[in-house]
């Protein structure tokens, strides 16, 4: 296992703590990784430090849109930034799908066991016809670091215990 992987995971299992816990990812642990992401890409050359860079330029840019349309938190986006800056390309781009693999089996399960009542078809139709009504208000929120977890430990097994995971890029 390569150190970007390592350190990618295990931060994503913390931030995983954090989120179920607290629903925060902290700062210090997203902004530690991309700084991580920087330096560990530096040692291995100008070319590697610009690609890490760019992917996280990217994202940053793809996370201020989803941010502000309301689809994930600002937490969640700042690891997928970091994260995806650790693994660079081409591991970011498993690791960003297998996120949002984790993420629907996330949502699935919450819906399944969640502790929230399941919605009713009057407040589905509220909600699908118009979005910014009151009843969205106090929607409940996903531990989306879980997601990212997901997908780190499947870019982990891919790397070294299930080739069959990689993805060709």
């Amino acid at each position: 296992m390569t150190i970007a992987i390592a350190l990618t995971l295990t931060a994503c299992l913390v931030a995983s703590y954090c989120d179920v816990r607290r629903r925060r990812i902290p700062n210090w642990l997203t902004g530690s990784l991309a700084l991580g992401a920087i330096v560990v890409h530096a040692f291995l050359g100008l070319q590697a430090a610009a690609i890490s860079i760019a992917v996280m330029l990217v994202l940053t840019i793809a996370g201020a849109l989803l941010y502000s349309r309301g689809g994930i938190g600002g937490g969640d986006i700042k690891l997928a930034i970091a994260g995806s800056g650790m693994l660079s390309y081409p591991l970011c781009v498993p690791f960003l799908l297998y996120t949002a693999i984790g993420g629907g089996l996330l949502a699935v399960l919450f819906l399944l066991f969640g502790a929230a009542a399941p919605p009713s078809l009057t407040r589905v139709l509220l909600l699908a016809t118009s979005p910014g009504n009151a009843v969205t208000a106090k929607r409940a929120t996903l531990p989306y670091a879980v997601a990212f977890a997901f997908g780190a430990i499947l870019v982990a097994l891919s790397q070294n215990v299930a080739p069959f995971l990689r993805i060709a890029i």
